[in-house]
């Protein structure tokens, strides 16, 4: 009988080190927790599941987080510039002032995040989802937000300058005092998406569907913004262009 326990417990040893949900940093293990707020750089945690973790603060640039299941994660101004997010489950994550520059985000679930303050500069967010998101104040400047779904999001203030939004899903999505100097809408729906006071300079909105039925009050372009048949913007004036990110510099 004592051997049969022994056995039975040494099963069940080994059936937890397999199933356990443990991570490499630097090739070392990293002891799994619902709280890991260290570096982590390079981490390998593809396919892994941190639903529920607590990532404040902490350093996971060009980790390895593809396909991970990351629902309600608390990562308040987490680093994950350079990682790899691709598939990933982030409904609901607290990303708020996050360093997500350069990160790829193509087809990850980021319904109802709140990320406002983010620096996603030059993130790829091809077919990402992003309904309901709260990103006010975000930074996409240079970031691809390509077949991304943001219906009814709110990224009031965001910046997306030189930033590509083609065949997105922006219906009612609001983008109130946004800056959109040199953004691409090739083929974005527009329906019902609110860009009061935001500014356009150098934009394409040739393409744009549901230009009629979106809200552009107070919102201005330039000379070279372009814009669908028989619709206009006014001039920016100095003072509009030299707002960013919501915050007026004269």
């Amino acid at each position: 009988m004592d051997n049969l326990n022994l056995r039975l417990v040494s099963l069940a040893g080994a059936f937890a080190a397999i199933t356990a949900p443990g991570a490499f940093a630097q090739g070392q293990p990293v002891a799994w927790s619902p709280s890991y707020v260290g570096t982590c750089a390079t981490c390998e945690l593809s396919g892994r599941n941190l639903t529920g973790w607590t990532l404040a603060g902490a350093n996971y640039s060009d980790a390895k987080l593809d396909y991970s299941v990351m629902r309600g994660v608390q990562a308040t101004a987490v680093n994950f510039e350079h990682a790899d997010l691709t598939g990933a489950d982030m409904r609901g994550a607290v990303l708020t002032n996050a360093k997500l520059a350069d990160a790829i985000f193509a087809g990850t679930r980021l319904q109802e995040v709140k990320a406002s303050g983010a620096d996603l500069r030059r993130a790829l967010l091809h077919g990402a989802s992003l309904q309901d998101a709260v990103m006010i104040g975000a930074n996409f400047e240079g970031a691809e937000l390509i077949i991304a779904r943001l219906e009814d999001a709110d990224l009031s203030t965001a910046n997306f300058e030189g930033a590509m939004l083609d065949r997105a899903n922006l219906r009612g999505t609001i983008f109130n005092g946004a800056n959109f100097t040199d953004a691409r809408f090739s083929g974005a729906d527009i329906t019902g998406a609110s860009f009061k006071d935001a500014r356009f300079p150098g934009a394409n909105l040739t393409t744009v569907k549901g230009f009629e039925e979106a809200d552009f009050e107070g919102a201005c372009g330039s000379v070279s913004t372009r814009l669908p048949p028989d619709t206009r913007l006014p001039m920016c004036t100095t003072a509009q262009l030299s707002a960013r990110l919501g915050t007026d510099l004269d």
